[in-house]
């Protein structure tokens, strides 16, 4: 069946550099490469209310389950099952015991995982084929198909390697990853909360493209990758035999860390390319992303702990200090997203911006273990921490060469002892590994990044420079994925962030304030943080609002506080809820 999805009420189509966007997509076009079944499972539990002394049922979670073909059809065959709690019934007499259910259990809600490949574009403008994960809700042990009331389209956060990402969800993701908590709009329960048709794209790099680099941060380009998995994920999902969406159903972006910085992106190409209608959007959850890396990499230069958290008349402080990284391995992943893609760095390497002390780390090496059949030899990024550990405590001895798409690869590394290291690498008050810039930065390098004439007029205005070399090229094309300036976003977005976070830094959210003064804004809790950084833009309540803002009051830094975004973040429910169901409704209604 070959089904096309046409583009509705678009009156022209733009042309970027990566070509002409197609006005249909044909479900044809689309492989499905695997299809799972996600099963979640929960119980009901009565309580006493301490208040009233009435009876409350409270629904309690107790986690998913991927399952096989063969594990679907074992528990399809018994439809009672799904109907009821299995009630009285241990685990060790609990005929689903060996799919690792418990008892005393009903199966209310689950979701086919669809894996699919679909057709796209790199940054060259050629056809490359990637794919996406769609998570599609169901009734009851799969008996009846639910209309699904939404689409969410899921952004996944920064992954270093390749079994973290969406596709292989299926084969042992954690259900608290970002990925699971993305899959957690899938949920069909008794209220149809969220009950959504959920898309989550590999990035380039990951999933069937393993083997090619990762255009990290390359703003447009990921946009545009994301837009078609929506797209021909939609068609995929239509050409099933699956019900139509729910009467004035939306679409909404949602995603943490470098997927708020994807989520927001999309937002930006759905509107610039006339793709709003197609998609019914709403508009974008984006939390602690990198909107603007220029202000991103230069608070690694310059920040000495501002939070603008003031707590009994004094600011509360972070441990980042001047010239220092608390994840290392994010410079990296940025210089080589931008010379492996990026059309302003490509005669560029990353030899021309770090030391052979840093390469020494194994990190370019780490980053491109992605591409490794087996997940052993691949580094997820609490693995690249263990490496630096390593490296403080004894020091490394490693000399490869690093892939150089455009001429031959370069040789790096060289032997150095833990006292060498420990100049570079150093531990905060915990056990986390930093990094000094000026020791992983070539000096001329980092002598540029420190000073603040190439960055600003003395004005407080952005420059950018005009000629060329190994920093300005560098300086341009960090400028060039700014997702701050050239538009005003048309549709309701939605910000949380944390100001104690010093791998995604709040300036980025503080850039975009400043940068988009037309439009209105709601913080909620009346914050006045943005006020203490010299922001002062126009209020509104928060149904007129064009933007909402959620400086969440949590200590906690990047990991942490993404933690507390998604849905397991118990600590910051608001009303029972997590920041991003919370503010995913928001977008939707103008209220929650």
């Amino acid at each position: 069946m070959i089904l096309t999805f046409p583009l509705m009420a678009a009156s022209s189509w733009a042309q970027g550099q990566f070509g002409d966007i197609s006005k249909t997509v044909d479900a044809s076009d689309v492989e499905v490469t695997e299809v799972r079944y996600l099963q979640f499972m929960s119980h009901d539990s009565l309580v006493v209310n301490a208040e009233t002394g009435t009876i409350d049922t409270l629904h309690i979670d107790d986690g998913r389950k991927v399952l096989t073909e063969e594990e679907y059809q074992q528990l399809a065959s018994q439809p009672a099952m799904g109907r009821r709690r299995i009630a009285g019934v241990t685990p060790d007499t609990d005929q689903y015991g060996d799919m690792g259910f418990e008892g005393r259990q009903e199966f209310g809600s689950q979701a086919f995982l669809y894996s699919y490949k679909y057709p796209s574009v790199d940054a060259n403008g050629n056809k490359v084929v990637l794919s996406a994960l769609m998570g599609v809700p169901t009734g009851m042990l799969f008996h009846f198909k639910a209309k699904p009331e939404n689409l969410v389209i899921g952004c996944h956060e920064t992954i270093t390697s390749n079994y973290e990402c969406p596709t292989n969800y299926n084969h042992g993701g954690s259900a608290q990853s970002g990925n699971g908590m993305l899959l957690e709009y899938c949920r069909y329960d008794a209220v149809r909360q969220p009950c959504c048709l959920v898309i989550l794209a590999d990035y380039e790099g990951y999933g069937c493209t393993a083997d090619r680099p990762h255009p990290y941060l390359y703003q447009e380009l990921t946009a545009r990758q994301v837009v078609d998995a929506v797209r021909y994920g939609l068609a995929l999902y239509h050409s099933k035999d699956y019900p139509e969406f729910e009467d004035g159903w939306k679409s909404v972006c949602i995603g943490y860390s470098q997927g708020g910085s994807v989520s927001l992106a999309t937002h930006k190409f759905i509107e610039t390319n006339g793709l709003a209608d197609e998609l019914h959007f709403a508009g974008s959850v984006c939390g602690d992303g990198p909107y603007d890396p220029v202000a991103h990499v230069r608070y690694y230069v310059e920040d000495d702990g501002h939070t603008y958290h003031i707590d009994d008349g004094v600011e509360q402080k972070t441990e980042h200090k001047p010239g220092t990284l608390s994840m290392p391995i994010v410079m990296p992943l940025i210089l080589k997203g931008m010379c492996d893609s990026n059309p302003m760095m490509r005669q560029h390497k990353l030899s021309d911006y770090l030391t052979d002390l840093f390469f020494a780390t194994s990190s370019t090496k780490m980053i491109e273990a992605k591409s490794e059949k087996k997940n052993d030899d691949q580094y997820s990024t609490g693995r690249v921490t263990e490496v630096y550990r390593n490296c403080m405590n004894n020091g490394n001895d490693w000399t490869g060469t690093i892939n150089n798409p455009y001429g031959a690869p370069i040789t790096v590394g060289g032997r150095y002892d833990a006292d060498q290291m420990a100049k570079m690498l150093f531990y905060d008050d915990g056990d986390n590994v930093w990094g000094k810039m000026d020791k992983m930065f070539l000096p001329e390098c980092y002598a540029y990044l420190s000073n603040v004439n190439n960055f600003e007029d003395g004005q407080g205005n952005r420059l950018t420079p005009t000629g060329r070399g190994v920093m300005e090229d560098l300086h341009r094309a960090l400028e060039s994925n700014n997702l701050t300036v050239g538009w005003k976003p048309q549709h309701r977005v939605a910000f949380y962030h944390s100001t104690y976070d010093t791998v995604v830094p709040y300036a980025n959210l503080l850039s975009f304030i400043k940068n988009q003064s037309d439009l209105t804004y709601f913080f909620y809790d009346n914050s006045d943080r943005h006020s203490r950084a010299g922001l002062h833009p126009t209020l509104a309540g928060k149904k007129d609002a064009d933007v909402f803002v959620y400086d969440t009051p949590t200590a906690n830094d990047h990991v942490a506080a993404g933690s507390d975004f998604y849905f397991y973040g118990a600590s910051l429910y608001i009303a029972g809820e997590s920041p991003d169901y919370w503010l995913y409704k928001w977008v939707l209604t103008g209220d929650n």
